[in-house]
């Protein structure tokens, strides 16, 4: 089985159309990935100390009052 970007276009034998399409594909898929990267690099993570406490959370339920708060 024919895998481009680890055999690269000289493992294509005959001039396999479909080994030459998935090739193509591979390539134009790093460009675009460099393209992206180019125009908005990932950003990194700090190594800082981040807020992990559990005021973080929303809390999800804060809005509709519960089944037991409505009886009276």
């Amino acid at each position: 089985m024919f895998d481009p970007e680890a055999d690269g276009i000289g493992a294509i034998k005959g001039g396999c159309p479909r080994c030459l399409e998935l090739h193509a594909i591979l390539e134009s898929h790093r460009h675009t990935v460099r393209l992206m990267r180019a125009f908005a690099p990932i950003p990194t993570q700090g190594t800082g100390p981040s807020n992990h406490s559990p005021a973080r959370q929303q809390d999800l339920f804060a809005s509709h009052p519960s089944p037991e708060n409505q009886k009276a």
